[in-house]
């Protein structure tokens, strides 16, 4: 992987702000080599708990349809007080440990850090690399502005964690609210992403919420640089790169996904020594 050179000196300058999708997640494993489910995994899992009860057939259709919003939707309300439960016995009984991508994506010494993701593998492995300065914050956190303005080093969840399912944002009434009940978190999301470069690794154009943010923002301020996204190769097709560019603003650094994503982790490393070597340069130079 080619990393750009402006990137490259954002993060560098820590102008940059680290997105970390459900895939980077998926690298965890706990001591008997489990995995994290991805969204559809998760699914699937629950609707079996639904056995002959009436919903699974339609639960089932809507993950065919790839309407996952509509059969989390679904799923939570029939299960009702077993939600929870199976939300711990799923993300966090297992107790997941991070993986070589969680810690190289660490060393890129980024202080902002966003994820959706509802795990604790990479706020806890963070929060003790740092000795607890890295501080795990809520989209719901009246104090949000602070830790933008000052020099905190925060991760923020921006959909809740399952420590606390009745705040977590899984549902297609769940996103609603956030949009409308949180417009705030929502402006200061708008806000980085016009003043920093972002680097999404772990998540998918499929993302179709992650699409209307960017394209929302990239048709309202055309003229911004990029941003980045990793990307298994076979993933996007590279006729298509000229369309995300246009209507998302975003760029694809494609990898290949081949012995479990190693290249990924790889080309982080390296663009870890030349994070290292621009810092020094500027450094040397005084030009922060």
């Amino acid at each position: 992987m080619k990393w750009p050179d402006e990137l490259v000196g954002d993060i560098a300058r820590r102008r940059a702000v680290l997105y970390l999708g459900a895939g980077v997640s998926a690298s965890a494993a706990s001591e008997d080599d489990r995995r994290p489910p991805q969204w559809e995994e998760f699914l699937l899992r629950a609707r079996r708990r639904l056995g002959k009860r009436v919903p699974s057939d339609t639960v089932k259709q809507l993950i065919d349809l790839g309407d996952l919003l509509g059969a989390c939707e679904l799923l939570k309300a029939s299960l009702d007080e077993s939600w929870p439960e199976l939300l711990k016995q799923e993300f966090v009984a297992p107790k997941f440990r991070p993986s070589r991508l969680h810690r190289r994506l660490h060393e890129l010494d980024l202080p902002i850090v966003l994820t959706p993701n509802f795990d604790a593998v990479y706020d806890n492995f963070v929060s003790a690399e740092t000795n607890g300065t890295t501080v795990v914050k809520q989209y719901y956190d009246a104090d949000l502005p602070l830790f933008l303005r000052r020099s905190y080093r925060f991760v923020l969840k921006m959909h809740g964690s399952v420590s606390e399912p009745s705040r977590m944002v899984f549902t297609r009434s769940e996103y609603a609210r956030l949009r409308s009940e949180h417009a705030r978190f929502m402006e200061l999301m708008g806000s980085l992403i016009l003043t920093h470069t972002f680097l999404f690794v772990g998540t998918s154009l499929n993302d179709p919420d992650l699409r209307l943010f960017l394209e929302n923002y990239h048709h309202s301020h055309p003229n911004s640089p990029p941003h980045y996204m990793t990307s298994p190769r076979s993933e996007v097709s590279p006729h298509l790169d000229d369309s995300i560019r246009k209507n998302m603003n975003l760029k694809l650094l494609r990898y290949s996904p081949e012995n479990e994503h190693s290249d990924l982790v790889e080309s982080i490393s390296d663009l870890i020594l030349r994070v290292e070597s621009e810092r020094r340069v500027i450094a040397d130079s005084e030009s922060w």
